[in-house]
């Protein structure tokens, strides 16, 4: 079972003493379609919560996420 929260944690333990991580590194292909949804919400709610920030310094350009 894939959990949100559990999911968020992972995020901020690969965020940190990063600057800056690859927002497609942080999805494992080998869960599928329900880890990417799960990986996702858990991004998106760390930003509700002001922990981590979406960089993109150009237009169509990779984005990174790092933490607040």
């Amino acid at each position: 079972k894939l959990s949100t929260r559990e999911r968020m944690s992972q995020v901020m333990e690969t965020l940190r003493d990063k600057q800056f991580v690859p927002f497609v590194s942080l999805f494992r292909l080998s869960e599928g379609r329900s880890g990417v949804v799960v990986t996702f919400l858990a991004i998106m709610e760390l930003i509700k919560e002001s922990l981590v920030e979406i960089v993109q310094s150009e237009s169509y350009g990779p984005i990174h996420v790092k933490a607040r």
